[in-house]
């Protein structure tokens, strides 16, 4: 049976991606790590696609996490981590130089914030839930959360989220204060609003989106002199090929 826990779709010059496991809130197994990975490639190469959606699908939540049962069923927790390494969705996540929006509604837990942090424009219903429960479950974000989320919140706020008990949750209100999400709305209009600003977004041209992204992205971990430099760098080869 073909595996569809994610369903990927293309519309002119947008892409979207469905978290398809919507009994079970989303949760994230190896093969639907696998599938995202493989969905988030194919959105990267694609010279036609400018802007990707990311979604989850049912009432309950965008994603509750990884997978804790599957998680549980692995020979150990070191295996396991040892298997997601092997195809680095986090990493490519951080590093794709298109614009990516999330969408999320009900349930954002632990690898569901994760994917959250490291979209670039964050949509939310007002129902909506955040929080790292890993250290209540005996281990620690694995999949970038201790760098994507603080970078998101800033240290302080997000130190509470790390050490705090499994019922420590944001909500969507705090999360908008916070800057984790940009925009809260409607839930019945939270799709719309995502794909109108992903819309809003495909008017521009594909090298402009990707230069602007390569110089925030890049740039963050430089010095300025050398974010400055990358810049103008940018700058003129866009400048070059108009």
């Amino acid at each position: 049976m073909t595996d569809k826990s994610i369903i990927y779709n293309k519309r002119d010059s947008i892409v979207s991606i469905k978290l398809n496991r919507p009994k079970s809130i989303n949760a994230i197994t190896q093969s639907m790590r696998d599938l995202i990975f493989d969905a988030l490639t194919a959105y990267s190469f694609d010279e036609e696609a400018k802007v990707c959606v990311i979604y989850g699908a049912g009432d309950k939540g965008f994603c509750s996490g990884a997978d804790l049962i599957e998680f549980g069923k692995s020979r150990s927790q070191t295996e396991s981590r040892k298997i997601r390494k092997q195809r680095d969705l986090w990493g490519l996540l951080s590093q794709i130089k298109k614009p990516l929006i999330a969408a999320v509604h009900g349930y954002v837990i632990g690898a569901g914030l994760e994917i959250t942090s490291l979209c670039d424009i964050r949509i939310s219903s007002p129902n909506a839930v955040f929080a790292m429960p890993e250290v209540a479950h005996g281990f620690i974000p694995g999949a970038g959360g201790t760098q994507s989320f603080p970078r998101a919140i800033g240290k302080t706020h997000a130190m509470r989220q790390f050490l705090g008990n499994r019922s420590d949750r944001m909500n969507a209100q705090r999360a908008y204060e916070l800057g984790l999400v940009h925009k809260i709305v409607a839930i019945d209009d939270l799709l719309k609003t995502a794909f109108d600003v992903a819309g809003g977004l495909a008017v521009n041209d594909l090298k402009i989106l990707t230069a602007m992204k390569t110089a925030a992205i890049d740039g963050w971990y430089m010095p300025i002199s050398l974010g400055l430099d990358l810049e103008k760098r940018l700058m003129e080869k866009v400048k070059s090929n108009n």
